[in-house]
């Protein structure tokens, strides 16, 4: 576990931070001290630790909470804070850009959904946002909630043209250097997407919407 402080900007600040690869977490440390003139971060790894850190401190402002975590899902720590009455607004950080991950995480009860690709002022604007009590959503997911055509992620729409070309899913594994499970979850996606059964409907429905492009 990880405490740090550092003096900025305005009021104190207090953040649990559930994540465990270092690296990002220095540098997440780094942006965030940028919130306030005294931020207390807390750095734990796992959801055990971070359950235990909540049971004898739960004075904090945000959490901010993996999506992937060693041998855990990050959304089971909703549970644990429903069962202890604990109304502290999390956001997810997550590279996943599926949409089914976001849609998940709000159902969850998070407050906002923060992918780890975002740029240091897109990270802070979006936790100023929830810390002021609202939520916070990507730009490409608020795109698809309100367009009538299914707005796709870049992976998503890597796999949709190779799948287009007529690559089956091993090579289309080869090509993007990803597993063969991952290339079945990227075409469930794109199946429900575009409301599609098969391979061949959903290349179909793709080129006449104009997704290929």
């Amino acid at each position: 576990m990880l405490s740090i402080q550092k003096n900025i900007a305005y009021a104190e600040i207090s953040i649990l931070i559930v994540e465990d690869h270092p690296i990002y977490l220095e540098g997440l440390s780094f942006v965030l001290n940028k919130l306030s003139n005294q931020v207390n971060l807390v750095c734990v790894n796992t959801i055990p630790e971070a359950q235990k850190m909540l049971s004898t401190e739960s004075n904090f402002d945000l959490i901010l909470l993996d999506l992937t975590l060693p041998g855990d899902n990050g959304l089971s720590l909703f549970s644990f804070l429903k069962a202890e009455q604990l109304f502290i607004p999390v956001a997810m950080l997550s590279a996943s850009e599926e949409p089914r991950d976001i849609q998940a995480s709000m159902t969850a009860g998070a407050s906002g959904f923060i992918s780890k690709a975002s740029r240091s002022d897109e990270l802070l604007s979006a936790i100023q946002r929830i810390l002021k009590g609202e939520h916070y959503l990507p730009a490409f997911y608020a795109q698809l909630a309100h367009s009538p055509y299914p707005k796709l992620t870049p992976r998503q729409k890597e796999v949709l043209i190779l799948l287009a070309e007529g690559l089956p899913n091993k090579r289309i594994c080869q090509k993007l250097n990803i597993t063969e499970h991952t290339i079945k979850s990227h075409l469930k996606s794109l199946f429900a997407l575009l409301h599609v059964h098969t391979r061949t409907e959903c290349a179909k429905a793709a080129t006449e919407l104009g997704l290929l492009v």
